[in-house]
């Protein structure tokens, strides 16, 4: 075999050997001077750089931390490791890997970890996506010997000979695992001696330090697993040459003799030898070693002026550009006919069709079960080689879908229960939830992990009903999802296959078939992001917050509250990491009561996160509870699984203690006569079963222990035995059909002597209640007005015009003596806005209230009060403020706030803007909107000039708040001064729709607006505290110019008018002319609003604009 090595081939070696010798030369002085604080040596495993020559590009390394000379043969630059060493920005990790722990993309050098022997399973992973790719690619796994006694290394090899991976471990043996000696306590060494195989493979065994000895092994071994597809082992025999890190000191463990005789065995002065002994001189070779010495320190001092790393707080990798794109699908209602089990099936369907990388793993996955709980089914069948049964080892399943994923893969593991996640929690830890971060971003790890969880089932006990959600979600750099209903579920689904982000994907057994909560089977458009949550309801009194089997708890038991006049708010928040803490904050602080609730254990769940991120936040006072399981597993008799988990009567009594009310319980009266049979199924895995034979009916007496049907369940036939005695009083299904668990197969007039008996319960029953508020309590949530507040916000202005734009010159026809320019000397406007067909008062409300919240980015639900003023209502009932605000909901979901309509004609702003202020004076964080809604052009009189030539249509609205709630305030405003004048419709009249025109004595209007409004502004200054000199600029109702110019005469002050291609649009006018000042006057200006209207109404208002 000497024959092979070439001189030229040495020389390439020594290089090799060499500089991994000086990196490690210089490693220890930069710890001796430190600089440096941590270094693994490689020396005395160099002779892995043998196998590089055996490589192809396209093969796959999972390395040793010694493997320094193997990652420089493969290409590794020289300077990476001292980057790596000092931790700087240029580093493979930035900073954040050991520096022996070292990777390579381009090189295919996958990131090494401290938890040795989790690579071993990922090599494998890696394998089985190569089996069949073209050129025949391999994966190599280096490990030291005191890894091979790891469960990770050991399932790894039985998962490469079970499934005949090409794949070649690489045992690097020094004897040493740390300061434990290895002899005799591994698979290759017995306590009777060394053994030749292991699971079948034979073991090639030789010296690291016989350099000929050890290419031929690599050779060898490279060569099988190559063309075989199947794995081998070589053991590479090795000494250590140094102290285990620069934190240990071998010699307190080994004697100098021992110590000194291994350094015998060093493999460069034998490549030395071998070079000497080709013809290379001594004096040669020192100086090759002199250039070699210089570059690396060149490479050395490069790296120390290389950048320190930012830190990076986040260990998840940024959504794709398209998640920001794609709005949130969850199905259509009224074409909901998919379960959650056949949603994920669909949705799994879907994926491995449109993606040959697509790979499903796990537990009893094939056909015929396709999974325990269905959710596979079919899916085996049709994609043969890519749904695949795994052994029953779950750090296996998860570990090789981390390889898989490294390769290239999108796999899909299968844990049967959340239970055994702990088994593979290494896995998901250390690998899964670390991998981008550890390699800034280098490699990923886009495993989805699909896990059932959760009780609610008999049948279930410890070991088959926890979720351990809190668990995930305490580990970094992974999403944790767990639906509630079908729609959900694929749409997360599929976010899950398009974020590329490590996913657990938990979803609750109990909830897969319900009926409830089905989608529709256009499964490809479902989306739902990660990290948004769902409101179930909304409500103003209390928030529920819940995910997973305790939403339909939440859901019910606020519709029970609904029912004796509480307002209930219910969000799933469906993703646990992220989770949609914004959502949240705000419904507490809306609501100022909030219960979580959840089915893990109580200590550090869900819950407690969610309370201090709510109290920590939250800028009012929020009563806050917790309902979870209690610190215990959850148990096998299902009456104390109900007991321990959230139950709907637990879940009653809490609430009614957070919104301080005596609870009352009516229980159902089950103790009579009549009594039920239900139907069972093999496993709490049946949620449905197939009635294949019934052997009783109406009638008939049968006594305890008889059977009375035959049913077809997933696992087996099942036969259903009477469980009471008496006459069957109806049976309810027949032979053929399918009938849900738990449901009523037959109904017995019962002995007495049998009805008495505790039957086992199926399902919590969830009886009625009355609740009684208590008086002498008072709200604790709620934050009066301390005498501070001061200013009320305008944080936005949306509005909406009729669609016909109407100039003077369109309507001129109707008055034949009179000129479409003599309608602008009178009043100032060239032309206004009427509706068209289809639009009145409601439609332009609703456009308005939608472009306000598309500017403020919120929603109806975000709303407190609405306030809509209007001298032109469509109907008397419902309000408009109600029907807008329903008609602007865009989640479906009926809004849970105060609304009403006010009517004070022309000034409706300002009076609203004054309640909106009371209101908030009494709720601080309230938030308010004021719509102004007018449709005056039905109303006009074609035949009266004097009024058909003034009035548009048009609609505004307002989001009112405190300064200090205003997110981009446009103005600051005082208590708006109100007063009137009333008269009975002599001076102004406005019909209802088809009950006449409007009627004006323009003359007398006059006056009456002149007046009014000098006073209205005049007592606003004083009560603002402000000099009427020191406004800045009116804000009149644009009633005509006419009066505009006057006000403006009689102040002293400019006076704003917009009225020109307006017209008079009533109380939407001074909103209007406000917008107008908030696009068009960039400076701070004092405001003065004022207003009249017919009744006759007058107001004022001083308002800041704020820049």
């Amino acid at each position: 075999m000497e024959g092979r090595f070439t001189t030229e081939y040495l020389k390439q070696l020594h290089r090799i050997f060499f500089v991994s010798r000086e990196i490690d030369r210089l490693e220890r002085e930069f710890i001796k001077q430190g600089i440096a604080h941590f270094h693994v040596s490689g020396a005395g495993h160099e002779s892995t750089a043998l196998l590089n020559e055996f490589l192809h590009d396209d093969d796959w390394l999972h390395l040793h931390y010694r493997d320094k000379a193997l990652m420089l043969a493969r290409g590794m630059p020289i300077r990476e490791f001292f980057s790596s060493l000092l931790a700087t920005a240029n580093s493979h990790s930035a900073g954040r890997q050991m520096s022996a722990h070292l990777s390579s993309r381009a090189l295919n050098i996958t990131s090494i970890v401290g938890p040795v022997g989790n690579n071993a399973l990922h090599a494998v992973g890696v394998a089985a996506s190569l089996k069949y790719k073209p050129g025949m690619p391999i994966a190599i796994c280096c490990v030291g010997d005191g890894t091979t006694q790891q469960g990770e290394f050991l399932e790894a090899v039985a998962e490469a000979v079970r499934s005949q991976y090409p794949i070649v471990f690489i045992v690097e043996d020094n004897s040493f695992s740390i300061s434990t000696r290895t002899s005799k306590q591994t698979f290759f060494d017995l306590p009777d001696g060394p053994a030749s195989s292991f699971y079948g493979i034979d073991i090639i065994r030789t010296d690291g330090d016989d350099l000929p000895a050890s290419r031929e092994a690599f050779r060898k071994a490279v060569r099988h697993s190559r063309n075989n597809r199947t794995p081998s082992i070589v053991l590479l025999n090795l000494e250590r040459l140094s102290d285990h890190t620069n934190a240990d000191d071998q010699k307190t463990y080994r004697t100098l003799l021992e110590i000194e005789s291994g350094s015998s065995r060093d493999p460069l002065p034998n490549l030395r030898a071998m070079l000497q002994k080709a013809g290379v001189s001594a004096d040669a070779l020192e100086k090759i070693e002199q250039e070699l010495t210089a570059e690396v320190q060149a490479e050395a001092a490069l790296a120390r002026k290389e950048d320190a790393p930012e830190v990076e707080p986040d260990a998840k990798a940024p959504y794709p550009a398209s998640f920001a794109k794609t709005a949130e699908y969850r199905g259509l209602e009224r074409e909901a006919t998919l379960t959650m089990r056949e949603a994920l099936n669909g949705v799994l369907d879907r994926q491995l069709a449109a993606n040959p990388e697509v790979v499903l793993f796990g537990q009893d996955i094939e056909d015929p079960k396709g999974d325990v709980f269905g959710v596979t089914r079919g899916l085996s069948t049709k994609y043969p080689e890519r749904v695949r049964n795994a052994a029953l080892t779950e750090s296996t399943i998860v570990g090789t879908a981390v390889g898989r994923a490294l390769a290239g893969q999108r796999p899909v593991a299968f844990l049967q229960f959340a239970d055994f996640l702990p088994l593979a929690y290494n896995q998901i830890v250390s690998e899964m939830g670390s991998m981008y971060w550890r390699t800034k971003g280098a490699w990923e790890s886009p495993v989805i992990l699909m896990v059932s969880c959760g009780g609610y089932k008999p049948g279930l006990g410890p070991f088959h009903a926890q979720s351990f959600e809190s668990m995930l979600a305490h580990t970094p750099g992974i999403d944790v999802v767990m639906p509630s209903s079908a729609g959900d579920a694929a749409g997360l689904l599929n976010a899950a296959f398009e974020s590329r982000r490590p996913t657990v994907f938990l979803y609750p057994k109990a909830v897969l078939n319900n009926s409830d909560g089905r989608t529709s089977t256009d499964l490809d458009k479902h989306f739902v992001r990660p990290g948004l949550s769902r409101y179930v309801a909304r409500g103003r009194d209390l928030t529920l917050v819940s995910y997973g089997n305790t939403v339909s708890l939440c859901a019910n038991a606020a519709k029970a509250f609904e029912a004796q006049g509480f307002s209930v708010e219910v969000i799933d928040l469906r993703s646990i990491s992220p989770w949609d803490e914004r959502e949240v904050l705000a419904s507490a602080k809306r609501t100022r009561r909030l219960i979580v609730v959840h089915e893990d254990n109580r200590t550090v769940g869900m819950g407690a996160e969610i309370v201090a991120t709510v109290t920590e936040k939250a800028d009012v006072p929020v009563v806050v509870r917790r309902l979870a399981r209690s610190d215990a597993h959850v148990p096998f008799n299902f009456r104390n699984q109900l007991e321990m988990l959230p139950s709907y009567s637990k879940l009653v009594d809490l609430m009614a203690e957070v919104l301080e009310c005596e609870v009352t319980w009516h229980e159902e009266d089950d103790s009579g006569p009549t009594a039920a049979i239900k139907a069972i199924g093999s496993g709490p895995a049946d949620e449905n079963v197939l009635i294949t034979d019934l052997l009783v009916k109406p009638g008939d007496t049968i006594e305890v222990g008889q059977l009375v049907a035959v049913v077809e369940a997933t696992k087996a036939s099942v036969e259903i035995c009477a469980n009471i005695g008496g006459v069957v009083l109806e049976v309810f299904a027949r032979i053929g059909d399918q009938i849900a668990t738990d449901s009523t197969l037959l109904t017995v007039d019962a002995n007495r002597d049998t009805s008495e008996q505790n039957f086992a319960l199926a399902s919590e029953t969830q009886n009625k209640f009355v609740l009684r508020r208590l008086k002498s309590h008072s709200i604790p949530a709620l934050r009066r007005h301390s005498g501070s507040f001061s200013e009320i916000a305008v944080s936005g202005i949306g509005f909406a015009t009729g669609a016909r734009r109407v100039a003077n010159e369109d309507i001129i026809h109707h008055w034949p003596n009179r000129r479409a320019d003599e309608i602008f000397a009178l009043t100032g406007i060239k032309s206004r806005f009427w509706v068209g067909p289809g639009e009145g008062t409601l439609s332009l409300a609703t456009a308005a209230v939608r472009d306000l919240l598309r500017q403020t980015q919120m929603s109806i639900h975000d709303i407190d009060l609405v306030i809509a003023a209007t001298g032109t209502p469509d109907i008397a009932t419902p309000s408009l403020a109600s029907r807008v605000a329903v008609a602007v909901a865009e989640d479906g979901v009926r809004p849970s706030l105060a609304a009403y309509d006010m009517g004070a004609a022309c000034s409706g702003y300002l009076y609203a803007l004054q309640q909106a202020y009371d209101f908030i004076a009494q709720q601080n964080d309230a938030k308010v909107l004021i719509v102004t809604s007018e449709v005056l052009s039905p109303l006009l009189d074609m035949k009266d000039f004097s009024t058909a030539i003034l009035f548009g249509d048009a609609a505004t609205a307002s989001l009112v708040t405190t300064r200090d709630m205003a997110r981009s305030p446009l103005f600051a405003a005082s208590r708006p001064t109100i007063s009137g004048r009333p008269e009975p419709g002599d001076l102004l009249f406005v019909p209802l729709p088809d009950e006449g025109v409007i009627a004006m004595n323009g003359r007398a209007v006059f006056t009456e607006a002149v007046h009014s409004m000098s006073r209205s502004i005049e007592d606003a200054c004083v009560d603002a505290g402000i000099e009427l000199a020191n406004l800045d600029l009116l804000v009149p109702h644009q009633a005509n110019q006419r009066i505009i110019d006057t006000i403006a005469k009689r102040s002293g002050r400019p006076a704003l008018s917009v009225i020109e291609n307006y017209g008079n649009t009533s109380s939407s006018s001074i909103p209007l002319a406000m917008l107008h000042v908030a696009n068009e006057r960039p400076e701070p200006l004092n405001l003065g609003l004022v207003a009249f209207g017919g009744g006759m109404t007058s107001g004022a208002a001083i308002v800041r604009t704020i820049k």
